[in-house]
Parts: C-alpha cells; sequence; structure tokens
C-alpha cells in the first residue's frame, strides 16, 4: 500500500520509528523530501504523492496544527482528492494537543491516541485498513467471478482448481513442495522460554519436510562443492537418502537454501508453521509425544543409520498446515540470532537481534526429552556446529 505521511519537521524523531514499522510490513511510504527527484518543483510532486496515495497518515501535534504549517497543506490536498476521510485518512495523537483545534475534516474520523507502543499501533490500524481495503476488493472480485461463472460453465470448473494450487502450495527450485502459511497473528513464545507476546508475519510457503540427503546431494553435485557435511562417509544415500541431513553448520544451511531460491525461517515464522494460531504446545495438539507422533528419545551410536527417521514420517504429527517433523527427528537451524530480550515493537515479520550468543535452533531432535520437543522452546549453538542431530528446512516469500 502507498501511504503518505504528513508531520511537522519538529516532530521528526517521534514519526520515524512509525515509519520504520511501515516499512517493515512492506508498505510504500512517503517520509520526507529525500523521496522527492532533485531538482524538481517541491508542491507538485507533493501534490502528486499525495494523490497516488492509498492512506494519508497525519500526525496530529501542537506543531502540525500551528497556522502556517506544511502539514496543513498537505491535509488540504488531501481533502481536496477524498472528500471524505473514511478509509482513507488516519489522524494519530503523537503530543499532548487540544483535540478541539482538529480541522472539521479530521474530527470525521476516529483519532488513534497510544497505549504505550505508537509504532506498533499505528502498524496494527494500517494493517487493518488495508486488510478491509482487501475484502472489499475481494468481494468485487467475486462478484465478478460470479458473473463470468454464469456466462462460462468452464470457467465455473477450471477457476477454483486453479486458486487452490497457486495459493496453498509451491514448488521450490529445488523440487521440494512449500505449504502456505498464511499472513496473520499469532501467540508467540510461552512466557518461559520466551515472553508471550502477539506477533504478526506476512504470508510465505515453508518446506513440507526436513531437507534430506540425497537433495542435499543434489546442492553438491548443482554446485560442485567440495565441502561436504560432517558423518557424509557414514550415508549410503540407496538406503539413507530420505532421512534428515545432520553435520550441516548453519552457513552451509544459508548456502543451500540461497541455491534453491529460498532463505532460513526466521524464529516467528518457524513457530507460526509449527504451532498455528492456537497456542498448541505441540504440532499435532497437547497431548505428550508419542513414537507415532515424532522420533526422539533415542540413543544409538549409529544414529543415521539407526535413529533418523524418513523426512515424510510421522504423519499424525504433523503441523495444523501439514508440515511434517517440526518436533523431533533433527534440532532446525532458523536465521535469528539468540537473545534473551525482545525490542518492544518488533511485532510485525521480526527478525531478532542484529548479532547474540548463537544461531537458535528449534524444534529438538531424535536423542531429545519430549519436554525439547514444544514448539516455543529455543535453543542456540555456534553458527559453525556441525552436529548429528541438526538438520533444517528452507521458506521463501510469497508467490509473485
Amino acid at each position: 500500500m502507498k501511504i503518505f505521511l504528513s508531520y511537522s519537521s519538529k516532530d521528526r524523531t517521534q514519526v520515524e520509528p512509525i515509519y520504520l514499522a511501515l516499512l517493515a510490513q512492506r508498505h510504500k511510504v512517503f517520509f520526507d523530501r529525500s523521496n522527492l527527484p532533485k531538482g524538481d518543483e517541491y508542491d507538485s510532486h507533493i501534490r502528486k504523492s499525495i494523490e497516488d496515495s492509498n492512506l494519508f497518515i497525519f500526525m496530529v501535534s501542537l506543531n502540525s496544527l500551528n497556522d502556517g504549517s506544511y502539514t496543513l497543506t498537505e491535509l488540504g490536498i488531501a481533502q481536496k482528492t477524498w472528500s471524505h476521510p473514511k478509509g482513507k485518512v488516519l489522524p494519530v495523537l503523537i503530543s499532548d494537543t487540544q483535540l478541539m483545534k482538529l480541522p472539521a475534516y479530521l474530527k470525521a474520523v476516529t483519532i488513534l491516541e497510544s497505549n504505550g507502543n505508537l509504532a506498533a499501533e499505528v502498524a496494527d490500524a494500517v494493517y487493518r485498513i488495508n486488510k478491509e481495503k482487501r475484502r472489499r476488493l475481494l468481494n468485487y472480485f467475486v462478484g465478478g467471478l460470479v458473473l463470468s461463472m454464469m456466462v462460462g460453465a468452464g470457467i465455473y470448473f477450471f477457476l477454483p482448481d486453479v486458486i487452490v494450487k497457486t495459493s496453498t502450495e509451491i514448488n521450490g527450485k529445488d523440487g521440494m513442495l512449500g505449504l502456505q502459511i498464511p499472513a496473520g497473528k499469532f501467540l508467540m513464545g510461552d512466557d518461559e522460554w520466551s515472553p508471550k507476546r502477539e506477533i504478526y508475519v506476512d504470508n510465505y510457503y515453508m518446506d513440507k519436510y526436513e531437507v534430506s540427503f540425497l537433495m542435499y546431494d543434489r546442492f553438491l553435485q548443482a554446485t560442485g562443492s567440495k565441502e561436504k557435511p560432517e558423518y557424509w562417509g557414514e550415508v549410503d544415500l540407496a538406503t539413507l537418502g530420505d532421512r534428515p541431513v545432520v553435520g550441516v553448520s548453519w552457513h552451509e544451511a544459508v548456502a543451500y537454501c540461497h541455491w534453491a531460491g529460498k532463505r532460513l525461517p526466521t524464529e516467528a515464522e518457524w513457530e507460526k508453521a509449527a504451532h498455528g494460531t492456537d497456542s498448541r504446545t505441540y504440532p499435532w495438539g497437547d497431548n505428550e509425544p508419542t513414537d507415532n507422533l515424532a522420533n526422539f528419545g533415542k540413543d544409538s551410536d549409529k544414529p543415521i543409520a539407526e535413529a533418523l527417521a524418513p523426512v515424510n514420517s510421522h504423519e499424525s504429527g504433523k503441523s495444523p498446515y501439514g508440515i511434517y517433523n517440526m518436533a523431533g527427528n533433527v534440532s532446525e537451524w532458523v536465521s535469528d540470532w539468540y537473545d534473551e530480550g525482545f525490542p518492544i515493537g518488533d511485532v510485525w515479520n521480526p527478525k531478532g537481534v542484529e548479532s547474540g550468543k548463537g544461531k537458535v535452533l528449534r524444534g529438538g531432535g531424535w536423542f531429545d526429552a519430549p519436554q525439547a520437543l514444544q514448539s516455543s522452546r529455543r535453543y542456540y549453538v555456534s553458527p559453525e556446529d556441525r552436529s548429528m542431530d541438526r538438520g533444517f528446512r528452507c521458506v521463501q516469500g510469497q508467490k509473485k
């Protein structure tokens, strides 16, 4: 969505976190004069930027409402663009102001007042506005689709099949099937390993299975890499190729995903894919793990041959989105650095801290105890570590 931020330059420090939060939602945001072409007329480009935007956010403060403030000029352009502000204009209170000073145009819609985290609250309001726009667009599309279906019965039978296939799954460049994790909010954390907090993540596709030895061998052959995983000499691809690849460092996992046109999941993406939106303890629900649900609690001197399970095993234990072995078999690398704290307001597609104690692992492995398989559990090791119980799977963004 195209968004125009209207604010007084004196309030820039308060507005910048809002700008960054909206960028994190992948909106195209007009923030300041640096967005304008150099050497061109300022007023005309401001007018065009407002007219081209889908949402005009007006930062309400004493500075922005002062007589002669350019923000009032911008508001006037918005009023001429949309005679009715509903769904088009969002007033946001950023400092104590006499609301009686508000222009009548802004009084026609509810003003957003912060309860603590202004950037997160604005991002949430924008998400809801955008969602409503999409709903109306979908209704319009459905109406047109129904009409088209009445015109041609062939469209009736063909289109639904296409919609299902392209919206719920996607094939990666490595041949792995990715299943859709729909955009939306979920409750992340358990107040033990990390604080419970509501998180929003965009639509993405997660590999249905962990990357297997056989798939990793294709990567090695395609890239000509001489850097084999640890324990590679113990693998008979003919009989054990369907086991999850182990002995790969975080860096090697990243390299594979990059080759496949994908990436490692963030912690938030991994956790949502594992337990969905109902805060279940394990991918399958709240029942304790059993051998039918997950591969765990093994003790073996030959884990590749005796302890690892095929990547398509334990169908009964798959996640709400149909993803296999997110608990047990191998702990899975994710992209985030480990840190015990979480930045306040980092609730929209969070990617974690810039550095930390190590890279995060999720899901638990073949020798772990049952509690290690809980979807909210977090562990970390050095990104250089290559262990017998660590593997990975990849994700990719929304199909364009």
